[in-house]
């Protein structure tokens, strides 16, 4: 049975954990006096000073994680901003041959986003929101988002947002396992190991250009140890939010003859404090482009479908 694919891709500021109650401080014990003529008791051995207090010696980085930290911040940068892309898929031997789909995405952080489907034109305004590693779909005239499963995260266009969104220094470890020349520039070569539940990729390899942190190259392996995916990351541009890869190829053993590739454009801050990354969000924001659409299929500016209310444009 042919297996159709929802053209949709996702991108996905982390959201904070659940405060922790301050601890209850428990009662003094009773002060007991020493019997007269007892030796004094030898003077108490002050406690050792805190992590991260005043006193204590500041930890000294793993350089393993500061090489990844560093690189996450050119991959997936922590700060609310939109951007468009376009993904482009070619395979010479599938009936297809190409197919092409560009999409606008809004970002709040690492973790959230709202991905507006613009090409092709049938597609428009389904939305699909990311929020902290789950995903829901909103098509154009559905009245309730569907909830993606694990195996919707991994199949078809979908996949290749989260190769280049996943929160890596949240949901893996990281070690240091070498060094190697890729495509001419010396790397390190960094282990990553899943430990979150968000993660969909149970081991992650990918080499870091040692001189400016770039990321060159990554690849993705599934629960059986088997290589699933690799990414390069290409066309280093300078923009709005600092330099950016404009350019990620994305290839698969399991599909050899067939190319993706994602083109990123117009990367710019917005203020996104006020939008809603929730279910609730997601069908306001789909609403929005569709009563703004026009007869002539006129699209919104993500701008104008996130101003507050009064700050709009026509």
């Amino acid at each position: 049975m042919h297996r159709s694919t929802v053209p949709v891709w996702l991108f996905a500021v982390a959201a904070a954990g659940p405060l922790l109650a301050a601890p209850t401080p428990s009662p003094a014990p009773p002060t007991v006096s020493a019997p007269a003529g007892a030796p004094a008791a030898p003077p108490a051995t002050p406690p050792a000073a805190a992590p991260g207090s005043p006193s204590a010696p500041a930890p000294e980085p793993d350089p393993a994680t500061d090489i990844l930290r560093r690189a996450e911040e050119i991959r997936s940068p922590e700060a609310d901003y939109a951007l468009e892309f376009t993904l482009r898929a070619v395979n010479p031997t599938s009936f297809w041959k190409e197919r092409t789909a560009r999409y606008t995405m809004i970002a709040h952080g690492k973790d959230h986003a709202l991905v507006l489907m613009r090409e092709p034109a049938q597609f428009y305004p389904g939305t699909l929101l990311i929020m902290r590693g789950l995903y829901w779909l909103l098509l154009p005239n559905a009245e309730k988002p569907l909830q993606l499963s694990a195996q919707n995260v991994l199949d078809g266009d979908i996949s290749y947002g989260d190769l280049a969104r996943g929160n890596l220094l949240r949901n893996y470890t990281v070690r240091l396992d070498g060094e190697e020349k890729i495509g001419g520039a010396r790397c390190w070569r960094l282990e990553l190991t899943r430990i979150g539940y968000e993660a969909n990729y149970p081991r992650i390899r990918c080499w870091i250009e040692k001189r400016t942190h770039r990321p060159q190259k990554f690849e993705y392996y599934g629960k059986t140890g088997a290589l699933l995916k690799t990414a390069l990351y290409e066309e280093y541009r300078k923009t709005m939010l600092g330099l950016r890869p404009a350019r990620v190829v994305v290839t698969s053993p399991a599909r050899p003859d067939e190319t993706t590739t994602l083109l990123f454009s117009d990367l710019r801050p917005l203020e996104l404090s006020h939008v809603s990354f929730t279910v609730d969000g997601l069908v306001a924001f789909r609403d929005a482009a569709r009563i703004r659409s026009g007869a002539d299929g006129r699209q919104s500016r993500v701008e104008d479908l996130v101003a507050p209310a009064g700050r709009g444009g026509s």
